[in-house]
């Protein structure tokens, strides 16, 4: 049980933070009118992924998992970015 809250815990944050600055950069100007909705979005979306890790099987599942995608995520932004220039 813990090791599900930890996963959702320490792996949900930066899996939140990364897709919401995907999103940002998907749009328009780079997204900097849409700043303090996404500053908004991002704790709920963190609790979704920290109450979404307690539907894992096991603590093992959930941290793989949302290790797994910590880093397609973090290696799309890495795209992006370098896609872009910056």
């Amino acid at each position: 049980m813990i090791a599900r809250c930890l996963a959702g815990t320490l792996l949900g944050f930066p899996l939140a933070a990364v897709l919401l600055s995907l999103l940002l950069h998907a749009l328009p100007q780079g997204g900097d009118a849409y700043v303090i909705p996404a500053l908004i979005l991002f704790f709920p979306l963190w609790i979704a992924f920290m109450t979404g890790a307690y539907a894992f099987r096991s603590g093992t599942r959930a941290w793989l998992t949302l290790g797994s995608a910590n880093a397609v995520a973090f290696f799309a932004l890495w795209l992006t970015r370098q896609a872009a220039g910056l």
